[in-house]
C-alpha cells in the first residue's frame, strides 16, 4: 500500500509540474549546476512564465532600482488566497499595527488571516547563491504537489524578494563570461554591485537613501508587515555548511522579547529539520559573530517593528569547493549540533540547504499561524501600552548604578511618551528628511496644522509630534533615544568583543535635529501623515533688493547657492560680520526663484539684503576629484551619492590618474576612509583581454613610491586635499606634525592605546566646534559625530583645531571603553602644505550618508579657505 500511495503521490507531482516549465528546461541546466550562473534578466523572463503558467505565482514590480531595473517580488500562495489578496494584506497590516483592536477582535483576524513570510536573496550580488536560490525556491512552490507544500500555501502568503538586481546582472554575467568553465571565478568584478554602495546596501535599512532599501521598506513595514522574514546569506563560518539562529547576545532592550523568544523558536524549527534530513554543518551562536543589537540591517531593522528577522550564511560557489578540516568544528556541541565532514562541495547542496531552510520557517508559519498573527498584534499592542504609561527601559549603565528598584524607576529617567521637532529650529529641512526615514520604515508622525502647546511650551504650526503609543515604538526610541552597549567583555583584562556592526547610531544625533522628549500626557494631536511632506516654509523676497542672504545653518544652502551659480547668478561666502556663514547671491529673477522654492522644498531659510554686505568671498566652482578604486570603494560611493544629493560637480578618479599627473585638472582631492598608500609599485594587471578597457585602465593601487609624490605636488601647488577616517594616515607620509593623542608612555616609550585599554566601535560622540574657524561656518558649537575607531589627533599649538574633545565623556550613543582618553584630542583640523592644505576629518564625517550634522564640515572644505598660504 505504501508503494502504490507514493507511485500515486509522485504521479500527481509529475502531473502538476508538466504544466509549468522546469529550470532545466529554462536555462538548460538545474539551478545550483557547477560553473553556472543565472543572471537577474534571465530570473526575470523566468519569473514571468512562471506567472503566466502557474495561478500560485504573481510577480509584481516594487519600484526601479538605482540603475533603472524593475525590482521584482514574486507572491506564491493557494490560487483561492490570490483571489482574496487584498483581504489578507489588510488584515496583517491591521494586526501588525495593532491600534483600535481588541483582544478578541484581534483573535478572529488570526483565525482568519494568512502568515505573510517574506523570502529575500541576492542583497549582497557577490553572494551569488542567494539569487540562485531564490529562483529555485519560486520553482519548488509551482512545481510541488506533497501534502506539506500545499498545506503552506493554504496557510501561508510567501512574498519571494530579490534584494538587489542591479547586483545580480553584474556578477553573474561576470563570473560566465569566460568560455573555459574551469577558469570562471566571481573574483576581481570591476565595481560596486550596487551603483553607490556596494556591501553597503545592507547598513542603509533605517535611512532608506538607496532606492532598493525604500522599495523593501515600502513593501515591509507599509503595504504587506510580513510576521517573519528571512534573509539569505553568503558565506558559513569555515569547517560548516551553514550559521543559522538563534544569536549571540546581545539583544536591542527596548525591543520586546516576543520578538527574542520567536527568533529562538524559528531557529530552533530551522535546527530541528537539519538534523531530521541529515543536512549536517548548521551552526548557530557562538558559532559566529552575528547578534540582534543593531538597526540598520535588512533583518534586524525587523526586531524593531515587531518581526521575527532570519539570516543565515551559507557555504556555496558555482566552481567547486572544499569544506576544510578545522578540529573545533568537529566536536557535536549545543551550537553545532550535528558537524559535518571536510569533503568537497557542490552548489546545488548549498542551493539544498537554502530549499530545507525556507520550508522549516514556512512549515512553522503554516502550523502556527494564528499564533505568529496574534503575536504580532500583542507585540504592537505591548508598544502602545507601553508608550501610553509611565515606563522606562532599562540599560547596563542604569542596572550597574542601581542599589535598589526606586534607582531604575526615578521620574526624571522614565521614556518619553512622544518627541516633538520643532519647526522654528534653524535646519528644518534637515529635520524634515529624518521624518522622511521615519515614515519609509513604517513610523506614524503627526504634522501640527496649528501651533500647539505641550506641557506649558508652544510649537509653530508645522511641527511634528512622533507619539510613542504606536505598534513600532522599539523603531522610534531607537532613533530618538542614545543605546548603550554593555561592556562585552570576557573577563577582566581581556579585549573588548566587537559588535557586529555598529554599536550606537541614534539617527536624530548624528543629523543633528533638534527636538523635545515629552514625558507627560497631553491633549495635542494632529492627523497622521500619508506621505513624505515637505518644510514648506514660506519665504517672500524683494524683487528690488540688493541680493539675498541664505542661512548657513542649513544643509541645503549649499544645494541652494550651487543651483544659483549654476544659473550664472553671482553667488558668495559672507566671511565677516553679522550674517557671518550665510551665502549672499544677487538679486535676479533666477535667484528669487530657486529660493522660494528651495523654502519649500528644502527648508531653505532665506532674506532680501537691502544692500551689499561687506566681507564677500566669490563662492568657487571646486574642481573636485573624488577618489575611488578597481572593484570600489563603499565610503567612496556614499560620498559620490552625497555630492550629488547637494549638487556637487565632481568627477571621480582612481590611482592611474594620480599616477599620470591628472590632479592638475582639480583644485580638491577627497580621500575618503580605507583609502592608504602602500609601499610597493603600482600592480596595473590589465592582461585579462575578457576585462573592457575602461575597466582595465582603472586598475593599480596608490603608493608611497609614485602616487604619494604626486599627491604632494598637487598639495603644495595649492591644492586641497581633504581625507577622511583611515585615509589621515597621509598626514604623516606627507611629512606634516600630526600625531596620534591615543598613546600612552611606558618605560619612556611612547605607544598606542592597546585595545584593551581603548575601544570604540561605530557609535555617536560630541565634539566641540571652533565656530569661528572658516571651515565650521554655520555649525553649532557642539555637534554629534560617528566615530568608529577612528583617528585622533594630538593638539598641535601652531595649528588651532576645526572640531576636538572637550571631555572625559563624550560618549553619546553606543559604546566607548576608556573613552576618557579622548579628552583633549582633536577630531579635525585644516594643515597648511606648500601652497595648499590638508583637512582631516578623524570621524566619518558623511558615514553612510547618516550625520547629516557633520556634512556642513565637508562642503566648507570644499569650497572655503582658511587663509590664502605665502
Amino acid at each position: 500500500m505504501k508503494r502504490a500511495a507514493l507511485l500515486i503521490s509522485l504521479a500527481a507531482i509529475g502531473a502538476i509540474a508538466a504544466t509549468q516549465t522546469s529550470p532545466r528546461q529554462q536555462f538548460g541546466q538545474d539551478l545550483g549546476a557547477d560553473y553556472f550562473l543565472a543572471n537577474y534578466q534571465q530570473l526575470t523572463e523566468y519569473w514571468k512564465k512562471l506567472d503566466r503558467e502557474s495561478d500560485r505565482f504573481t510577480v509584481v514590480s516594487i519600484g526601479k532600482t538605482a540603475e533603472g531595473r524593475d525590482q521584482y517580488m514574486a507572491i506564491v500562495t493557494d490560487p483561492a488566497n490570490h483571489r482574496d489578496l487584498a483581504r489578507y494584506k489588510d488584515i496583517a497590516k491591521r494586526l501588525a499595527k495593532a491600534d483600535g483592536l481588541t483582544t478578541e477582535q484581534a483573535r478572529d483576524l488570526a483565525r482568519d488571516g494568512k502568515s505573510v513570510v517574506w523570502i529575500d536573496g541576492g542583497l549582497h550580488a557577490s553572494e551569488v547563491l542567494c539569487a540562485q536560490a531564490l529562483m529555485e525556491m519560486g520553482w519548488q512552490l509551482v512545481s510541488r504537489n506533497d501534502d506539506e507544500t500545499k498545506r503552506i500555501l493554504r496557510d501561508v502568503i510567501v512574498l519571494l524578494v530579490h534584494a538587489n538586481p542591479d547586483g545580480h546582472d553584474l556578477l553573474a554575467d561576470w563570473y560566465m563570461r569566460k568560455p573555459v568553465e574551469t577558469e570562471r571565478s566571481t573574483g576581481g568584478v570591476p565595481r560596486l554591485y550596487q551603483k553607490y554602495i556596494g556591501h553597503d546596501n545592507n547598513r542603509d535599512f533605517f535611512m532608506s537613501a538607496m532606492p532598493e532599501t525604500e522599495n523593501m521598506n515600502r513593501t515591509m513595514y507599509r503595504e504587506w508587515f510580513p510576521q517573519i522574514m528571512y534573509n539569505h546569506h553568503q558565506t558559513g563560518p569555515a569547517g560548516t555548511v551553514m550559521f543559522a539562529p538563534p544569536f549571540r547576545d546581545p539583544f536591542p532592550y527596548e525591543v520586546d522579547p516576543l520578538a527574542r523568544t520567536g527568533l529562538e523558536m524559528v531557529g530552533a524549527v530551522m535546527h530541528n529539520r537539519f538534523i531530521a534530513e541529515d543536512k549536517r554543518g548548521v551552526t548557530m551562536r557562538s558559532g559566529a559573530g552575528y547578534s540582534a543589537w543593531w538597526n540598520g540591517g535588512l533583518r534586524t531593522t525587523a526586531y524593531y517593528h515587531n518581526m521575527i528577522g532570519i539570516l543565515t550564511e551559507t557555504i556555496g560557489s558555482p566552481t567547486p569547493m572544499r569544506i576544510p578540516f578545522i578540529a573545533g568544528r568537529q566536536m557535536p556541541s549545543a551550537d553545532l549540533p550535528k558537524p559535518i565532514d571536510p569533503q568537497e562541495w557542490h552548489f546545488r547542496q548549498s542551493v539544498d540547504y537554502s530549499i530545507t531552510a525556507n520550508y522549516a520557517i514556512l512549515d512553522y508559519a503554516s502550523r502556527f499561524r494564528e499564533t505568529i498573527l496574534f503575536n504580532i498584534w500583542r507585540m504592537g499592542m505591548n508598544s502602545i501600552e507601553r508608550g501610553s504609561t509611565d515606563t522606562w527601559t532599562p540599560n547596563p549603565r542604569k542596572i550597574t548604578a542601581a542599589r535598589s528598584i526606586a534607582d531604575l524607576r526615578k521620574p526624571e529617567e522614565r521614556d518619553a511618551r512622544a518627541f516633538v521637532i520643532p519647526s522654528d529650529q534653524p535646519d528644518f529641512g534637515t529635520a524634515t528628511k529624518f521624518v522622511h526615514a521615519l515614515i519609509e520604515t513604517g513610523i506614524d508622525v503627526q504634522r501640527a496644522d496649528r501651533s500647539f502647546t505641550i506641557n506649558g511650551k508652544q510649537y509653530p504650526s508645522g511641527s511634528y509630534i512622533v507619539r510613542m503609543d504606536q505598534a513600532f515604538r522599539p523603531h522610534v526610541y531607537s532613533m530618538f533615544e542614545p543605546q548603550v552597549h554593555p561592556d562585552d567583555i570576557r573577563f577582566p583584562g581581556a579585549a573588548p568583543t566587537a559588535p557586529y556592526d555598529s554599536a550606537g547610531w541614534t539617527l536624530a544625533y548624528s543629523m543633528g535635529v533638534q527636538f523635545d522628549r515629552v514625558l507627560d500626557p497631553f491633549d495635542a494631536t494632529f492627523p497622521v501623515l500619508t506621505d513624505h511632506p515637505t518644510p514648506n516654509l514660506t519665504t517672500t523676497l524683494s524683487a528690488s533688493a540688493a541680493g539675498y542672504f541664505i542661512d548657513g545653518r542649513v544643509n541645503d544652502a549649499f544645494t541652494a547657492a550651487n543651483r544659483v551659480r549654476n544659473a550664472g547668478v553671482g553667488t558668495y561666502r559672507v566671511i565677516d560680520g553679522p550674517d557671518r556663514g550665510s551665502f549672499f547671491v544677487t538679486a535676479a529673477p533666477a535667484s528669487k526663484r530657486i529660493l522660494e522654492e528651495m523654502a519649500r522644498t528644502h527648508g531653505v531659510r532665506s532674506k532680501s539684503a537691502p544692500a551689499v554686505p561687506e566681507g564677500l568671498q566669490p563662492l568657487p566652482t571646486p574642481r573636485i576629484a573624488l577618489l575611488d578604486t578597481y572593484g570600489g570603494s563603499m565610503s567612496s560611493g556614499w560620498t559620490r551619492w552625497l555630492l550629488e544629493q547637494f549638487e556637487f560637480s565632481f568627477n571621480v578618479v582612481y590611482p592611474p590618474d594620480i599616477d599620470n599627473g591628472n590632479l592638475k585638472d582639480y583644485d580638491v582631492l577627497i580621500l575618503v576612509d580605507g583609502m592608504g598608500f602602500g609601499g610597493g609599485g603600482n600592480n596595473n594587471a590589465r592582461n585579462d583581454t575578457t576585462i573592457p578597457e575602461v575597466w582595465r585602465n582603472r586598475m593599480g593601487s596608490l603608493t608611497s613610491a609614485t602616487s604619494l609624490p604626486k599627491v604632494k605636488e598637487f598639495a603644495e601647488g595649492g591644492g586641497t586635499v581633504i581625507a577622511i577616517g583611515s585615509a589621515t594616515r597621509v598626514a604623516q607620509q606627507l611629512g606634516l606634525a600630526v600625531a596620534n593623542h591615543l598613546t600612552e608612555t611606558v618605560d619612556g616609550q611612547t605607544r598606542n592605546l592597546s585595545r584593551e585599554k581603548f575601544y570604540v566601535p561605530g557609535s555617536v560622540l560630541r565634539v566641540k566646534v571652533d565656530t569661528t574657524h572658516p571651515l565650521a561656518m554655520g555649525m553649532p558649537e557642539y555637534v554629534d559625530v560617528i566615530f568608529d575607531n577612528s583617528p585622533v589627533f594630538a593638539p598641535n599649538t601652531e595649528q588651532g583645531p576645526i572640531a576636538w574633545f572637550d571631555s572625559e565623556t563624550p560618549l553619546r550613543s553606543g559604546w566607548a571603553w576608556g573613552q576618557a582618553a579622548l579628552n583633549d584630542g582633536v577630531a579635525a583640523v585644516e594643515l597648511p602644505l606648500g601652497q595648499g592644505r590638508v583637512v582631516l576629518f578623524g570621524p566619518e564625517v558623511a558615514f553612510r550618508a547618516q550625520p547629516h550634522g557633520t556634512f556642513k564640515l565637508l562642503f566648507n572644505a570644499l569650497q572655503v579657505r582658511k587663509v590664502d598660504v605665502d
